[in-house]
């Protein structure tokens, strides 16, 4: 989900909404008979935020599961040289799942704009906005709780390596 225009598709989207409710009041239906496809639509977008709450949060504890098992793993980084991340690549992963996280709040906040252009206010929509973003920043937070946890791990290995290169040049230029 990284960096696409969800302007562009939700202003097609609030055209075609609106174009169906002007069509169906010039049909002659009343205007809460019109309004269906907008009702319609915010039901669906509160049931698809549901699920992305529901991944969210499970994603949000895997993160906060990880973070201790690094951070416990680093007192002990003199004893063990697992987790090394050298290349950086679990940190850049876990920096692209932030900046998804991040896309899927301004998407959500686009959603938001997008309803409000329609005319159309849902408190459960705005509940659930307001619950994936709160979701979302929590997962960022812990994301990069777990990123310093790996610098840290890493640094204090790097160091115990260090030491013992330092430890065996000693010991060859005593030779």
């Amino acid at each position: 989900m990284s960096h696409f225009s969800t302007g562009a598709s939700a202003r097609r989207l609030v055209a075609a909404v609106q174009k169906l409710e002007r069509n169906l009041t010039t049909a002659g239906l009343p205007r809460f008979m019109a309004r269906l496809p907008v009702w319609w639509l915010c039901w669906h977008y509160c049931r698809l935020l549901d699920q992305k709450i529901i991944t969210m949060r499970r994603i949000a504890g895997k993160f906060e599961r990880w973070g201790p098992a690094i951070r416990e793993a680093s007192p002990v980084a003199h004893e063990k040289l697992e987790m090394l991340d050298l290349d950086h690549s679990m940190r850049t992963d876990i920096e692209f799942t932030k900046s998804s996280m991040m896309d899927l709040r301004d998407y959500c906040a686009d959603i938001g704009r997008m309803f409000d252009d329609l005319g159309y206010q849902s408190a459960g929509l705005k509940r659930r906005q307001a619950a994936l973003i709160q979701v979302l920043e929590d997962s960022c937070a812990a994301a990069g709780r777990m990123q310093d946890a790996l610098t840290r791990h890493d640094d204090a290995v790097l160091a115990r390596l260090r030491a013992e290169a330092d430890a065996a040049a000693a010991a060859a230029a005593r030779a």
